[in-house]
């Protein structure tokens, strides 16, 4: 069986997208012919790829199957049109770029570590994503990422795996508020770091008064303003003056990996970045374990 292009393609920028009005406007189509590729290709196939959601759509089973068929296939394609073309294509470095992370190395490790390759090709469209560690493995294995950052490893034959450094994670207040008993800032009630931190001081019978900030940022924030203590790490808070480390008998860190898909290709600059990324890494991280 032989799989219309147009089809898949138009398939394949709705699965990256996840919204027919988005993928509509990027194929510059309507959304009816984009919907209409999609009924022909799933007709074609035998099969429901995408299912409708308050959100847009996602993949059905067999929808991700051909989602990484589809990824692969344009990937050997543009990979064979630089090779006949005898230079990297267009030479700006025209493709996909998706990293998704959780929000302590985004923006202060990963977005910098790959800050020269981006430069260097202009014309290469990069997403990054800054989400909650347990929506990230969903997202690669979904195809909404072409790699994510974890604060763990994950033993798993699907997945390639590189060490990029360590996070150390330190207690922080204020520098004038000395009160043992300030409350502690967490992202959600969901975020446990603050009692896995004393745990592994091996602290019993923890008691925390917490409130909740949102994200990493927010939480470095409160305890900047004098409003509550933390557990951050310590890379984001080493040029803030005002806030101070409290002494602990045991260096914590967390490890800090890069994954993708083993199954899917990765592009030429798809390749670069993951090499950027491990190369860069160790400028903004600890490759010394402090601890765990």
């Amino acid at each position: 069986m032989k799989i219309d292009n147009d089809r898949l393609r138009a398939f394949h920028r709705l699965a990256m997208d996840r919204n027919y009005h988005k993928a509509a406007a990027n194929l510059c189509l309507s959304q009816s012919a984009v919907s209409q590729r999609i009924q022909k290709l799933e007709q074609e196939i035998g099969e429901k790829l995408v299912v409708r959601n308050h959100k847009g759509i996602r993949l059905t089973e067999a929808g991700q199957v051909l989602f990484l068929h589809a990824c692969n296939l344009l990937t050997l394609e543009q990979e064979t049109l630089s090779i006949i073309d005898g230079s990297p294509r267009g030479d700006c470095g025209s493709g996909n770029l998706r990293v998704a992370s959780y929000s302590s190395v985004l923006r202060s490790v990963i977005i910098p570590a790959l800050g020269e390759l981006i430069r260097a090709l202009p014309g290469l469209h990069v997403e990054f994503f800054s989400r909650e560690l347990k929506q990230l493995l969903p997202m690669l294995r979904s195809g909404q990422a072409d790699m994510i950052i974890l604060d763990h490893s994950l033993e798993n034959p699907e997945l390639q795996r590189h060490f990029l450094g360590e996070e150390e994670l330190v207690h922080v207040r204020h520098r004038d508020h000395a009160d043992p008993e300030q409350v502690f800032l967490d992202h959600d009630n969901e975020d446990m770091t603050t009692f896995h931190f004393f745990q592994r001081q091996h602290e019993r019978n923890i008691e925390i008064r917490r409130c909740f900030y949102d994200d990493i940022y927010g939480i470095i924030d409160g305890v900047r303003l004098g409003l509550g203590q933390a557990i951050v790490s310590r890379h984001l808070i080493r040029d803030i003056e005002e806030i101070g480390i409290q002494p602990q008998p045991y260096p914590i860190s967390n490890p800090v990996y890069l994954y993708h898909d083993r199954n899917r290709l990765l592009s030429r600059y798809q390749r670069q970045a993951v090499e950027a990324l491990i190369e860069n890494s160790g400028q903004y991280l600890s490759t010394d374990p402090a601890g765990a």
